[in-house]
């Protein structure tokens, strides 16, 4: 593949990389006080005098129509070196954050639900679930000079029976460490061993989830398929002792901590359940530690969160801390990215007003103090949050978006009461040293025209025209919300991404965004 770094997509991308926004070093908050411990509901219809909700500042990526979808998909992972998203057909598109150099990974036949990076700061290592029941793992590897992309299978696992009713499945994918990970669907939970050493070989395996046990040689089911309700969330602990919260469809959150000892005929499973509560009436759409002994819980469609305080058992169950409500509900449709702890913060994007809501956490769990609300060109489907190694003030946002892939730009410090920095340093230090991110672990090491028909990936050259008549025909259903009007604090519209795409200049007001790539149709 041909050297790529200095085309206008490697531009493009640099441009993302370094942060995308020239933010000012202090920037007042413009959102809403709110009382530690005490259940308030934040009406996006109402406004309080001194509010204000800014937009984001945006770089753009590529040019990709996706259809509007309100569901609960992870379909973009990020790390310091790649970005990859899923396409409509299953397969994942892998981006080179310096060189714009790609790569195409295939697999799967159906719409990829989640999908992990493993957090290790040497090795690009993904984890991706399908709606197909496959869940793929595999490493991605730069050339030399980074001028292509490839893979290396390490793991592939097929579950058995495969699901019967695809509709309402939301799979599940999360790293327990390194070297193991989690996979959820239905009401199947399965952990996993990943060798990832350097001559690692590959690995395609069957596994029966309708049977507790180890079914194959590193992979354990600890919860069978036996028809109850459905998991729809899986979240890791972030203090390293292996405990894992799962939501459930029937409005039940379950902690599943590691059994010490060895497993035998009356203890098959690794995990036991430790503790049970019912924080929804209805389906539990995300949940998220924030501690090591708390999770924040999203009811249906992310209406409301509610922080949960995590007892020692079901003796001495869970507390709940604080509601806080999105109104009017018919308003609302979240999709909850996970909480950034590290900054104290979680993240929602309201497919259906264009807007994301960062909700601050007060100092040791004492519940929300403070919510602020940014606007967006166009509707985040996924996005996924990154703090950039030379930035403190801000957060990266990467997004999936209805016509496009992006990068927007979150100030912390209009996230949060004035005056409550400080702690953040020293917990996302506490939160990287229990999750094993250091630099002592060892090292680790063409598509067709045919294959990429019905990609509409600008990296791969489709035409603003093609990609606008996609979007228009497929790209979003008749309830899609159409993109905002342009005001001078507004850097991109949908329209003005497009005419970049095809090679036009940005918008005079908009500030410093780079064109975005259209590479010539490959032969």
């Amino acid at each position: 593949m041909a050297n790529t770094a200095d085309s206008p997509a490697a531009r493009a991308l640099q441009a993302a990389a370094a942060g995308g926004a020239s933010l000012a070093s202090v920037v007042a908050p413009k959102g809403r006080d709110l009382t530690p411990g005490v259940d308030a509901t934040y009406d996006i219809e109402s406004r309080v005098e001194g509010e204000e909700q800014p937009q984001l500042e945006v770089s753009p990526i590529t040019v990709y129509a996706t259809e509007y979808a309100e569901r609960q998909f992870s379909q973009i992972a990020v790390n310091a070196r790649y970005i990859c998203y899923g396409l409509r057909a299953g397969q994942v598109r892998v981006l080179h954050k310096d060189t714009a150099s790609r790569a195409l990974l295939r697999g799967h036949t159906a719409q990829i639900a989640d999908m992990k990076f493993a957090p290790s700061a040497k090795d690009d290592i993904l984890a991706s679930f399908g709606v197909d029941g496959c869940l793929f793992v595999k490493r991605v590897v730069a050339g030399d000079g980074g001028d292509a992309v490839d893979e290396k299978a390490l793991l592939q696992i097929t579950v058995s029976p495969p699901p019967a009713d695809v509709s309402s499945l939301v799979p599940r994918v999360a790293w327990l460490s390194k070297s193991e990970l989690v996979g959820a669907i239905g009401d199947a939970i399965f952990v996993a061993t990943v060798d990832v050493s350097k001559n690692a070989a590959a690995r395609a395996l069957t596994v029966d989830v309708s049977l507790l046990g180890e079914p194959c040689d590193g992979v354990h089911v600890i919860a069978a398929a036996t028809g109850k309700p459905s998991v729809t969330d899986v979240s890791v602990s972030l203090s390293g002792d292996g405990r894992l919260a799962v939501g459930y469809a029937d409005g039940t959150v379950r902690v599943w901590s590691p059994r010490s000892g060895e497993t035998d005929e009356y203890k098959p499973s690794p995990f036991f359940v430790d503790q049970t509560f019912s924080p929804c009436d209805d389906a539990v759409a995300s949940v998220n530690w924030v501690g090591a002994g708390a999770v924040v819980v999203g009811s249906a469609q992310n209406a409301s969160i509610a922080l949960w305080t995590l007892g020692d058992g079901d003796m001495n169950g869970a507390e709940a801390t604080q509601t806080l409500s999105f109104a009017p509900e018919d308003d609302v449709y979240n999709f909850a990215c996970a909480a950034y702890p590290a900054a104290r913060l979680v993240l929602l994007a309201n497919l259906r007003k264009q807007s994301v809501y960062a909700v601050h956490l007060a100092k040791d769990g004492a519940g929300f103090d403070y919510v602020s609300e940014f606007s967006v060109t166009m509707p985040v489907l996924s996005f996924t949050a990154l703090r950039e190694d030379d930035d403190e003030l801000s957060l990266q946002l990467y997004c999936m978006q209805t016509q496009a892939i992006q990068q927007y730009a979150l100030h912390l410090d209009r996230c949060r009461p004035e005056g409550s920095a400080g702690g953040e340093a020293a917990d996302e230090a506490e939160i990287a040293a229990a999750a094993g991110e250091s630099e002592s672990e060892s090292e680790s090491e063409e598509e067709s025209e045919e294959d990429v028909a019905g990609d509409d990936d600008a990296t791969v050259a489709i035409p603003a025209t093609a990609a606008a008549a996609d979007a228009a025909s497929g790209g979003g259903s008749p309830g899609t919300p159409k993109p905002s009007t342009p005001t001078p604090g507004k850097l991109l519209t949908p329209g003005e991404l497009m005419s970049m795409a095809a090679g036009g200049s940005a918008p005079k007001n908009g500030g410093s965004a780079s064109p975005v790539a259209a590479e010539p149709e490959p032969p």
